[in-house]
């Protein structure tokens, strides 16, 4: 039984090499059980849970747990091997140490080399510190937070300050932003005096853009998080869908419209701008986390307050032409 130094060598912080330990319990295949046990004593492994079983070229063969070297009765370590395992490469992503661990339950994952050879293994406390970060990964992806350059835990455990200062600007921003709204509403102050049953709508436009919008946006971000992606098919995908619920929601807000206010032409205005607005919306929401991302921001921040001044523009003005055009 040999037992090498500890190593993580110079893998990428998400690779099995960079969790695996080289310090572990090695045993020949044809060696006496009672040897094996007297070898583990007076030895400090950095995993010693397991013992891991190689031919004469290092190759492994089998791991034994130490339950089963202290419970089984048998002559030799090979005797006693479970022969039905897997081993990860160094270079493998630590998802795919995570799945491995769980699908055939191992307390310890081995690491092996291009011809096979054990080179270490993967202790319990590291699997635990990757299933966590595996964990916190996929909830940001749920709840639409792209992956951090730094890990998964960098966006939900910065500290305080620090994720203040990266949403705060884009608040700031979308709040002068704002003031294209209040100049939508203040080019057309005439059209509003002139029919003031137009005013009663503004704030159903604005909350439709807006959860079409969210929607777009939550979507894209997801995607994004998850993958890289062709924004040209996406694009044109989004553009159909928004048109087609831009027509269902405009449709049931005209005969709304039409049905308690008896006003064609508006109910015609209300429809359209629905039809309208929920297209830029839709496509605002998809594209604009996509351009954010290869701008170097973070779209899970910057997209969501530069969307809601797009999509509400882009709404109200669109509502206001068509109701001087059409009512007036």
């Amino acid at each position: 039984m040999t037992a090498d130094a500890k190593t993580h060598g110079s893998y990428h912080r998400e690779a099995a090499g960079a969790h695996m330990v080289a310090n572990i319990p090695r045993a020949k295949f044809d060696t006496p059980i009672g040897k094996v046990i007297e070898a583990l004593r007076g030895n400090l492994y950095d995993c010693a849970d397991t013992v891991f079983v190689i031919d004469e070229a290092g190759h492994l063969m089998g791991i034994v747990r130490i339950n089963d070297l202290f419970g089984k009765e048998a002559v030799r370590i090979g005797d006693i091997i479970e022969e039905k395992h897997q081993a990860v490469r160094p270079g493998d992503d630590q998802e795919e140490i995570a799945q491995l661990a769980i699908q055939l339950n191992m307390i310890a994952v081995p690491v092996v080399d291009d011809l096979g050879q054990l080179i270490g293994a993967v202790p319990p406390e590291a699997l635990f510190r990757i299933l966590r970060d595996e964990h916190m990964e996929d909830l940001q992806r749920l709840a639409g937070i792209t992956a951090h350059e730094h890990g998964s835990e960098a966006a939900l455990d910065a500290p305080l300050l620090n994720r203040f200062t990266r949403r705060i600007p884009w608040l700031i921003f979308g709040l002068f932003a704002s003031s294209l709204i209040t100049l939508v509403m203040v080019e057309f102050e005439h059209t509003l005096s002139q029919n003031v049953a137009a005013a009663f709508f503004v704030p159903a436009l604005v909350y439709i853009a807006g959860a079409i919008g969210t929607q777009a946006v939550s979507v894209s971000v997801r995607s994004l998080s998850m993958q890289e992606i062709a924004i040209g098919p996406l694009i044109r995908d989004e553009l159909v869908i928004g048109l087609g619920i831009g027509a269902v929601l405009g449709l049931l807000a005209g005969a709304a419209v039409f049905v308690v206010f008896d006003q064609p032409a508006l109910a015609l205005a209300v429809g359209l701008a629905v039809l309208g607005g929920g297209t830029v919306s839709a496509l605002a929401g998809f594209a604009l986390p996509w351009a954010f991302l290869r701008l170097g921001f973070d779209p899970a921040l910057g997209s969501g307050p530069i969307c809601t001044i797009v999509q509400d523009a882009a709404s109200l003005s669109l509502y206001f032409l068509l109701v001087t055009a059409l009512v007036l």
